[in-house]
């Protein structure tokens, strides 16, 4: 296989967790006298001394909204909600990666999913509008096309996951499923790390948006090997042109 090809399975690999995420779920704005209730949330994940009266408002606000932060399941489940509400997604993407901190590879494109058809086209090139290749799959095979859409060659999407050291994260539009297979911590507000409950060794951290939680940036670390996608102009649920995967005429 050619290196620009092997190059272009790799971002595919990483990028398609994203295909698990859609539009926002909104949350009430609370009032403030709700601000204890968190508290009260938060006791059941972790038992807490029922909070006593205060005298300094200023100080118990301040406890409360650390609280809430740091409450992982809040998190879980703001992540998940996105799993039933994925429609479409296009989003560009820079990805990085580097062996023991040397870097090895950089690429740049964009990433298309359609939930309902099952289907995920994967662009790279310069960033600047020109594509390289493309990788189209329906999750049963990955085809690969040139810059002018020329095929180059086709893969079994099973045999090639299983190759994979996180073949876990490639679990397209079954989110929930992928949180549950792993053990979820909050290391700050807005960073999940995610290890496997079982199986591949390696750690996943998803960097989240503080205004819906949709994941702004993807990061493997499996030894001394580290992978690392940040998302732009990210657009959740606006429909795609309609031959976004009519590659080869294997995808309509």
């Amino acid at each position: 296989m050619k290196p620009s090809t092997s190059k272009l399975l790799m971002v595919f690999g990483v990028c398609a967790l994203l295909a698990a995420c859609s539009s926002q779920e909104e949350t009430p704005a609370q009032e403030p006298v709700a601000e204890p209730e968190v508290v009260e949330t938060i006791s059941v994940e972790a038992p807490l001394t029922a909070p006593q009266p205060s005298t300094a408002p200023a100080q118990a606000k301040a406890v409360t909204k650390t609280a809430a932060t740091l409450y992982p399941g809040e998190v879980v489940n703001r992540v998940k909600a996105w799993d039933k509400k994925l429609k479409f997604l296009k989003t560009n993407f820079t990805q990085t990666a580097q062996y023991d901190g040397v870097p090895v590879s950089k690429s740049v494109g964009v990433l298309y999913y359609d939930k309902d058809k099952n289907l995920l086209r994967l662009d790279t090139g310069d960033g600047d509008g020109h594509i390289d290749q493309s990788a189209v799959t329906d999750k049963q095979k990955i085809l690969i096309l040139d810059g002018q859409g020329r095929e180059i060659t086709t893969l079994s999407w099973a045999e090639w996951q299983q190759g994979q050291p996180n073949q876990a994260l490639f679990d397209f539009g079954n989110y929930t499923s992928l949180l549950a297979r792993h053990n979820a911590v909050l290391k700050e507000p807005y960073l999940l790390e995610l290890t496997p409950k079982e199986g591949e060794n390696y750690t996943l951290y998803l960097t989240l948006d503080p205004a819906d939680y949709f994941p702004t940036k993807i990061k493997i670390v499996a030894d001394l090997m580290q992978t690392e996608a940040v998302l732009s102009d990210t657009q959740k649920n606006q429909p795609l042109a309609f031959d976004t995967f009519r590659a080869g005429g294997l995808f309509k």
